[in-house]
C-alpha cells in the first residue's frame, strides 16, 4: 500500500555523501565531522564543472541502489508502523470513495501471526454502518474483532463445527489458551505478555497478577489435563463468561508469594475443587457414536465467546475519527 517517493538525485547531495567519506576516513568515531562542519570546507563546490556534476550523480546513484537492493531490516517497530501506516491509507481512500459515490464499508484489520502483537483496528464509514453490527449481528465491534482475531490465528478452527472428540479437545484448548492470554494482556497492559503453564511462579512475580476462578481440578500444560471434554470445555466457558481470569495482586502479596515459594512450597492457582489427579475420568475419546455439538456446553454460537448483548452501549476500544486508539 505504501510507495516510498522517489526524487532526483542532486549533485549536492552526491557530493556532501563522497566529501563525508573522503573527510572522516581517518578519523575515529568522536571526532568525525558532522553535516554542517562540511557544509563548511565544501566551498569547491561551485568549482566542479557540470561533467563533474554528473559524474559524481552516476556514482551516487551506484550506492543508493546497492543499498536498496539488500533485504530491509524488518523490526518490531517497523511493523507497527507499517500496520499502522497502511490501515490510514484504507481509510483515506474508503473516506474517498464515501465522498464520491456515498459507498458505505467497514474494515476489521487483525494481526494474522502470533509473533507480532497489535490491537485490532476498526473503521466504519459512518455511524449507521457500526450500529449494523451491533443491532442486525448482535456483536459488539470489540468481541467481533476479538474472534476474528482467535480464528485467524486458530487458523479457522475455532469456528468450525466440532464433529469428533479429537476436534472437540483441540478447540476447547484453544479457546482456553487464547483467553488467558487475552486476560493476561488486559489486567497487565501488555501486548506481549505470554503464558507458561509450567511457569506461574514467574508468571506472578514478573506482572503482579493471579489467576481466578480456575475450575479445573489440575493446574498443568494442557496437553497434560485430565478430566474428558467435558472438564476442558466447562474452563474455556468460565473464561469466555469472564469468571476464570487474571487479577492483579498488591505488592505485599507478591512478597507473601515468593517467600512462601523460597521456603519450598509449590504454588498454583486456586483449584475449585482440589482433587487427586487419579480420582480424574479418563481423558480417552467415547467409543460409541456421539451427535456433533458446539465448542461449549449450553452455547448456540459456535463461538467460545458469547454473543454481546444488543442493547449494550458501552463505546467501541478502536479507533475512529473521534476516539484514535492508543
Amino acid at each position: 500500500v505504501h510507495h516510498r517517493k522517489r526524487n532526483k538525485t542532486s549533485a549536492w547531495h552526491a557530493y556532501m555523501h563522497f566529501k563525508g567519506i573522503e573527510a572522516n576516513s581517518s578519523k575515529c568515531t568522536d571526532k568525525k565531522s558532522n553535516i554542517s562542519e562540511l557544509v563548511k570546507k565544501a566551498s569547491d563546490y561551485r568549482e566542479l564543472t557540470d561533467q563533474q556534476k554528473e559524474e559524481l550523480i552516476s556514482e551516487f546513484d551506484k550506492v543508493k541502489k546497492g543499498a536498496q537492493d539488500r533485504p530491509p531490516n524488518i523490526t518490531a517497530r517497523t511493523r507497527a508502523a507499517e500496520y499502522a501506516r497502511s490501515f490510514q491509507f484504507v481509510r483515506e481512500e474508503l473516506e474517498a470513495l464515501n465522498k464520491r459515490v456515498g459507498a458505505k464499508a467497514f474494515v476489521i484489520m487483525v494481526c494474522g501471526v502470533s509473533d507480532f502483537a497489535m490491537a485490532p483496528k476498526a473503521f466504519f464509514t459512518s455511524p449507521a454502518m457500526e450500529q449494523f453490527v451491533r443491532l442486525y449481528l448482535r456483536k459488539d465491534i470489540a468481541k467481533m474483532a476479538t474472534d476474528f482475531e482467535s480464528t485467524v490465528l486458530a487458523n479457522g478452527l475455532i469456528i468450525n463445527t466440532a464433529t469428533n472428540h479429537r476436534e472437540r479437545m483441540a478447540k476447547a484448548k484453544i479457546a482456553i489458551r487464547i483467553g488467558l492470554r487475552t486476560s493476561l494482556c488486559e489486567v497487565t497492559d501488555d501486548l506481549s505478555a505470554a503464558i507458561e503453564f509450567t511457569r506461574y511462579n514467574d508468571l506472578v512475580c514478573d506482572y503482579h497478577v493471579k489467576l481466578v476462578g480456575w475450575n479445573h481440578p489440575q493446574w498443568a500444560n494442557l496437553s497434560d489435563l485430565k478430566g474428558g471434554i467435558e472438564s476442558l470445555e466447562k474452563v474455556a466457558s468460565a473464561i469466555a463468561e469472564g469468571t476464570c481470569k487474571f487479577v492483579s495482586i498488591t505488592h505485599e502479596e507478591v512478597e507473601d508469594w515468593m517467600n512462601r515459594v523460597k521456603n519450598g512450597e509449590k504454588l498454583t492457582p486456586e483449584l475449585k475443587p482440589p482433587m487427586p489427579p487419579d480420582a480424574l475420568p479418563s481423558a480417552s475419546p467415547p467409543t460409541t457414536a456421539t451427535s456433533s455439538t458446539g465448542p461449549l456446553p449450553n452455547s448456540s454460537n459456535s463461538s467460545p465467546f458469547p454473543l454481546e448483548d444488543e442493547n449494550d452501549s458501552r463505546p467501541s476500544p478502536f479507533e475512529d475519527d473521534n476516539n484514535p486508539l492508543p
